[in-house]
């Protein structure tokens, strides 16, 4: 084994439970790919100690890297633990291995590694590349050797490390990478900000925890002697016992304190104080000082802020280290444990405190690549000297630097806005304290904390008064709106109506290119397509007169939206095509380009092109370092025409994979709407019943963002129509709803929706002719749309319900041209229309097919259909007698599900495809073998004793939807 690793203080006993389901973790990590194991437990309860031994069990088999989260000034140092990491692995395979693995977003390293040079991405992608970018490193490291990762601390880590473990946990892959983080449960209190973050972590399948409890007493006994050796008293021992808690840690203190003849201190403090004051005063001294470094520190750093010689300072640290107080690496120390750092730091005084982090803070201003990071301990130190005015602008300026990460900037400026009351002149030195709260809004939304930023922003327009720049209260209604839209809420339209108004229609600047260009986009969202068209037509105008050509293209590719969706499909795409030029000027309006153009391919029914352009957006994302980040749409936008094409296997895993990255809540609805639709043609309706049950209010409506609703609203019905216990009155009134209010909504769209209508009136019970008529007029209102072909004809089936239609409808060029569902379908309808009219040889044919067809592409529920329709017919091959004379078979039982609600002989004929007087014969056999004389009492008898019907009404409810044989 190679590489930093956490040693073991103190010996492993008690612990093989826990160290086996490491192993076992670590097993799966090698074999199928990316785990991560988070270790929780008290302070002392012996997480490094286990990591260590486990890292050990290695042995040659593995490389082992660790880094450890800091605090500073009550705050986690940003990416500590993560610079500790980066720098093992370059040392293990040296930066051009590194820098190839991270590929394009090799730049961003930079962020973290000040020696790999500045990060030259735009902001509002850098942190998602930066992520990207460390994950393909850790998996490229993996593939060359398999990995450990360990993260000590994790409760001590800051937002932007948390939320790269967060991405870590779903991004990594293939690659076999462990991920083992520490943290201490009992720091967590109920508001700890981790602790949402856990709560995520927990959700993920390739995440585990394991939660480190006492030793027992046996345990305990054997620590004891491991470390005093069997010559302890046994008096000593059980005091030992007592004390200690089942702490490893505090009774490993208590017991080298017995072996050295100390008096055994009363709490783990006094144990950890009692080792470092048997020390010499300078080694004290320099300890102290060495603590306010952080947990690990550059040798460097501190022999510049020491006040003794480089001698004496040697032999300070030197008896630290055969005190086993510190641990050297390369170029500088580390504490041995947390704990004694967190000791020796509680013993400064205030005001040597604040003396020690001033003059760190002046050796880091002056040489800033002695800090663990680029500029983090600069602002850590100046805020714990209590420099305000200096960490204000520290803070200020390290946040708005272009290569800060997203969520380390916006806890910078939350800090600069705690001290904004204790600077002097806190304006002159960054603006008003709006445009900090504009700043922090702006950064939180970009940081993927929408409710944050709404917050913030609310607080920033409150203090925008009437009167003021009206271009700056326009850039903070932007950012709302972009908050809420992010967040699916009403109120974006109104923010941004608000905000065109406050720019001048006589003068093109940046910001109403800007507030147009998301204008445009958000009435395109709420279905408003002809005002899109025409605010995007303005936003192109301002973009062209100001050369911003990233504005230029956003606002064209919304306009072509636009003209799809009202009727010009044609013109849409080229329109879009055109715009490419200038959206690749930036990356997040290329994806977004992207993203429609595939969007907008599914819609026509090019689904191959859809699918092929959604897969090379993947690729544009992975080239800018964002394939885990933007890619999550394109992923379902990927799986959706791979659906129609019969690709469901692979949908299903591009699915899967997209929801594994925690997306945004806007693509959550997409991918799990798309969960459903699987689970529906796969037939597991119970699953897809959980999914949509989580959104029925976009379902039924309440919600500004329509493509939602009706892709939602699609695959309900069509879960209430395949479903084992259908229901088509929900269908109906569910497509009726989006039908009476069509303007909204894409023409692709409605004209599925149409068809869903069509079937889920044909298999009402109540359906009337005037429901036909008006299900006629709304089709025949819906726009020109290029699937209209594909769904026309089987509108016409549904209403007909004849062989002629069925026939035609499968035969149709568009039909088969169309999603692969629809063929078994038309399939399985005609052959019921065969059934009815007496032609069981075609039907049975036709059946076969069906099952079959649907059956190869992953289609089940298509295949359960004509299963069911061939057992209905007879059609099925024998059936199993049973041993029990008296036990009814599965058609009586079927038969007898029909009796119970009033059926005539002639009416379960229809039904069941048999003559009335077969009909006739199986009710005259279900009262012999239920012994009763009537018709009336079988009912009866059947409503009394529910388990006579079970199999029946299994299978009659997976037919209802099908269609019954009756008059409108």
């Amino acid at each position: 084994m190679t590489g930093v690793r956490p040693r073991p203080d103190v010996p492993v006993v008690g612990r093989s439970a826990p160290l086996a389901e490491l192993a076992a973790t670590w097993h799966d990590a090698v074999a199928t790919g990316g785990r991560v194991m988070l270790v929780a437990g008290e302070a002392g309860m012996g997480k490094t100690t286990l990591v260590g031994a486990f890292a050990d069990s290695l042995g040659d088999g593995a490389d082992v890297v660790t880094g450890q989260c800091v605090a500073f000034a009550g705050e986690g140092m940003p990416y500590a633990a993560v610079v500790q990491v980066l720098r093992e692995v370059i040392r293990l395979h040296g930066v051009d291995d590194v820098l190839g693995w991270a590929g394009v977003g090799g730049s961003s390293l930079g962020a973290v590694l000040p020696e790999l040079g500045p990060d030259p991405g735009a902001a509002d992608t850098q942190q998602l590349r930066l992520y990207e970018a460390i994950t393909l490193v850790l998996e490229g490291a993996a593939r060359r050797r398999p990995l450990l990762v360990v993260i000590e601390d994790l409760h001590w880590g800051d937002p932007a490390t948390w939320h790269l473990l967060r991405f870590l946990s779903g991004a990594v892959t293939d690659a076999p990478l462990m991920i083992l983080a520490t943290y201490r449960d009992d720091e967590l209190h109920r508001r700890h900000p981790l602790r949402p973050v856990l709560a995520e972590l927990a959700r993920q399948r390739r995440v585990g925890r394991l939660d480190l409890g006492p030793l027992d007493p046996d345990a305990v006994a054997d620590l004891v002697t491991a470390i005093a050796g069997r010559s302890t008293a046994r008096a000593v021992t059980a005091a030992i016992v007592r004390r200690g808690d089942g702490v490893p840690y505090l009774v490993a203190e208590l017991a080298r304190s017995a072996a050295e003849g100390v008096a055994m201190p009363g709490t783990l403090r006094d144990a950890l104080l009692a080792r470092v004051r048997g020390l010499s005063e300078g080694t004290q001294g320099v300890l102290r000082l060495a603590s306010a470094a952080g947990t690990q520190f550059e040798h460097e750093l501190l022999a510049e802020v020491a006040d003794v010689p480089a001698a004496e300072l040697d032999v300070a640290l030197r008896e630290a280290v055969d005190a086993v107080i510190l641990v050297p690496d390369e170029t500088g120390y580390r504490f041995r444990h947390a704990l004694l750092h967190e000791v020796v730091h509680d013993e400064l005084l205030p005001g040597e405190q604040a003396r020690i982090h001033g003059r760190l803070a002046d050796v880091v201003a002056e040489r800033p690549e002695l800090s663990g990071a680029r500029g983090h301990d600069l602002v850590h130190h100046l805020f714990a000297a209590h420099r305000f005015e200096d960490a204000f602008a520290a803070a200020l300026q390290r946040a708005t630097d272009r290569a800060t990460p997203h969520h380390e900037a916006l806890a910078l400026y939350t800090r600069a806005l705690e001290v904004w009351d204790l600077v002097g002149e806190p304006a002159k030195v960054w603006g008003s304290h709006a445009d900090i709260l504009q700043g922090a809004a702006a950064t939180a939304v970009w940081a993927g904390q929408p409710d944050r930023a709404l917050t913030l922003i609310d607080a920033a327009l409150h203090e925008t008064g009437p009167g003021q720049d009206p271009e700056a209260r326009a850039r903070r209604l932007v950012i709302k709106a972009q908050a809420l839209s992010a967040l699916v809420r009403p109120g974006a339209l109104e923010a941004l109506e608000e905000a065109v108004a406050l720019t001048s229609a006589e003068r093109p600047t940046a910001v109403r290119a800007k507030t147009l260009e998301f204008h445009a986009a958000q009435l395109m969202l709420i279905g408003r397509y002809a005002e899109a068209r025409d605010v995007a037509d303005e936003a192109i105008a301002v973009a062209t007169a100001i050369e911003a050509p990233a504005y230029r293209g956003s606002a064209r590719t919304t306009r072509a939206i636009a003209v799809c969706a009202l009727g010009d499909e044609e013109r849409g795409l080229a329109e879009m095509q055109a715009a490419r030029a200038d959206s690749e000027v930036r990356p997040r309006t290329a994806l977004r380009l992207w993203i429609n153009w595939s969007d907008q391919l599914t819609l026509a029914g090019r689904f191959a092109e859809a699918r092929d352009a959604a897969l090379a957006g993947v690729e544009q994302a992975r080239a800018k370092g964002l394939e885990r980040s933007h890619g999550t749409m394109l992923l379902g936008n990927a799986a959706e025409p791979m659906l129609a094409l019969g690709e469901l296997a692979e949908a299903s895993r591009l699915v899967a994979r997209g929801l594994e990255l925690s997306p945004p809540h806007n693509h959550l609805l997409q991918l799990r709407g798309l969960q459903a639709w699987i689970a529906v043609w796969e037939d597991r309706a119970a699953e897809a019943e959980e999914i949509l049950v989580e959104f029925c209010p976009t379902i039924e409506g309440r919600t500004e963002q329509v493509q939602f609703e009706i892709a939602l609203s699609m695959v309900d019905a069509w879960l209430r129509l395949l479903s084992p216990e259908p229901d088509p009155e929900r269908a109906w009134r569910t497509t009726q709803r989006i039908l009476r209010s069509p303007g909204r909504q894409s023409p692709a769209r409605l004209w599925q929706t149409a068809y869903l209508s069509a079937a889920a009136w044909r298999a009402r019970a109540g359906r009337t002719a005037a429901e036909r008529d008006l299900l006629s007029a709304q089709t025949a209102a819906i726009p020109a749309a290029l699937v209209a072909p594909t769904w026309r004809p089987l509108v016409a089936a549904e209403l007909t319900d004849d062989a002629t239609t069925w026939r035609a409808a499968l035969d149709d060029p568009a039909v088969a041209a169309g999603p692969a569902q629809l063929r078994p379908l038309a399939a399985i309808r005609l052959a019921e229309s065969l059934l009815r009219d007496g032609d069981r040889a075609a039907a049975a044919e036709l059946l076969a097919e069906a099952a079959g067809s649907a059956g190869r592409m992953g289609f089940r529920v298509f295949v359960r259909r004509a299963e069911d329709v061939l057992d209905r017919a007879g059609l099925a091959g024998p059936r199993r007698r049973s041993s029990d004379p008296t036990e009814l078979t599965a058609r009586e039982r079927e038969v007898l599900a029909r009796l119970a609600e009033g059926r005539s002989n002639g009416e379960i004929a229809a039904e069941l495809f048999i003559s009335t007087k077969t009909a006739s014969v199986h009710v005259s056999n279900i009262l012999a073998k239920l012994q009763v004389s009537t018709r009336g009492e079988a009912a009866a008898l059947a409503h009394t004793r529910p388990e006579l019907l079970r199999r029946a009404n299994r299978r009659q409810s997976s037919l209802s939807s099908v269609g019954r044989n009756g008059q409108s």
